[in-house]
């Protein structure tokens, strides 16, 4: 039998998983949390639970306090609840809501087990640290990191999709050639999907490549829509199958994945300012504005807030305030040139060529960054229409994931119908 409540999971054989992961328990403590969920919610006298966890053997109350005070540490519960309550004068009893599941039901169980190989996930935990920092080098260093666990557990599924999911992001960032970066993470998911057939997340990084890199985006979308029937709930995959939307160009939908994705996980900040982007693309001016700001405020030193703040606040006409949060989003990140892109353009569409100019060809000294379609609304604000076009054909042929967004963004408007840019446009 395996449990759920609140955010975590329990199962006798793979132990206890948080929203972080595995959570690592003492024999007796794992013993002892086993006792209280078979308990349905009844209270466990305490002599029950001594003689059960410590076979019968004379050990103190203090042994039992002491491991329910470290299952209170590992299980954190909503202030002022205790995931484990003492009845006083009786014993314990769970405190929460407890699903029951059977072992045999319908899981996507392995693709978020953890591992029973420690140091494997603990090496899977620190990639996923790094890979929140997404600087170039240290998207580099979450990859690694993902290689050094599956290299301890080679049928580690988290860790695959995990690896795909680092292949995705440096695609994504323009910090790694997309198309090269695109097939790792088709490699990786492929080999998530071999072990689990139903491993969501990896269906949503082969979608993902599938739409916006590789422009199948029937084939990609479908793969994005699999992926959420089988785990609707979680927030990586639902912002992932926005970006397809975006390609197949579905934008409100889009704009209801991201939303999705934002309550799901309202404090991640991977997804910071998309929501605010794609409402900028659905043509909801206002509300793009406001959510942009908000995102902001919620996260002051995150770069990607501040970045798509600069591409609604510029799209609006509020140069200032564009060029701004260019700057800022460029301070937060100074070797991540696609960053630098916003506030290129900003500085365009506010009339300041010279020093737009300059910064684009910092930009495009800075390798795989000249690929980036966003520099083609600088240049078309510019007034150079043809290199904007450029741009874009470049953008495709290199498989940079924001080229999809030229379809749909209201800065780019103008090519509409020019057969140059119609030429590029994916079917």
């Amino acid at each position: 039998m395996r449990y759920r409540f609140l955010d975590y999971r329990y199962d006798p054989e793979q132990g206890l998983e948080g929203p972080a992961g595995r959570i690592v328990l003492r024999r007796s403590d794992n013993r002892l949390l086993q006792l209280l969920l078979e308990a349905d919610g009844r209270t466990v006298p305490k002599d029950t639970l001594i003689a059960s966890v410590w076979g019968g053997r004379d050990v103190s109350d203090d042994s039992l306090f002491q491991a329910t005070r470290r299952l209170r540490t590992a299980m954190p519960g909503a202030p002022g609840t205790d995931v484990i309550q003492t009845i006083k004068g009786i014993g314990l009893r769970i405190g929460v809501v407890v699903r029951r599941l059977q072992a045999d039901a319908p899981s996507v169980a392995p693709a978020f087990a953890p591992s029973s190989n420690l140091e494997a996930a603990s090496s899977l935990s620190s990639a996923w640290e790094l890979a929140a920092r997404r600087t170039p080098r240290e998207l580099d260093a979450a990859v690694e990191a993902a290689h050094v666990a599956l290299r301890l557990e080679p049928d580690f599924v988290a860790a695959w999709w995990g690896l795909a999911i680092f292949q995705v992001m440096r695609a994504a960032r323009m910090t790694a050639p997309p198309r090269e970066a695109g097939a790792a993470a088709l490699a990786a998911a492929g080999r998530a999907l071999q072990l689990d057939a139903n491993c969501s997340p990896a269906l949503a990084a082969r979608g993902w490549v599938r739409a916006v890199i590789e422009h199948d985006i029937g084939g990609g979308v479908a793969d994005l829509d699999r992926s959420v029937q089988i785990t609707d709930n979680y927030w990586l995959t639902r912002g992932l199958r926005g970006w397809g939307y975006i390609a197949a160009g579905r934008t409100m939908d889009a704009v209801t994945e991201v939303r999705t994705a934002l309550d799901l996980n309202r404090w991640g900040n991977w997804y910071s300012g998309l929501l605010a982007q794609y409402l900028f693309f659905a043509g909801d001016r206002p509300a793009a504005l406001s959510e942009a700001r908000a995102a902001v405020e919620r996260f002051p030193d995150v770069e990607i807030s501040h970045m798509l703040s600069s591409i609604v606040a510029s799209g609006v006409g509020l140069h200032e305030e564009a060029v701004a949060a260019g700057r800022r989003a460029m301070e937060l990140a100074p070797d991540t040139p696609i960053v630098h892109t916003a506030l290129a353009c900003a500085l365009a569409r506010a009339g300041r060529s010279a020093e737009a100019s300059d910064l684009i060809l910092a930009i495009e000294s800075r390798g795989i960054a000249a690929h980036c379609p966003w520099l083609a609304t600088a240049y078309l604000a510019l007034g150079q229409r043809d290199r904007a076009i450029d741009v874009l054909a470049r953008a495709r042929e290199v498989g940079s994931p924001q080229f999809v967004y030229a379809f749909v963004d209201p800065r780019l408007t103008d090519l509409n119908g020019d057969p140059a840019f119609e030429q590029l446009r994916p079917t």
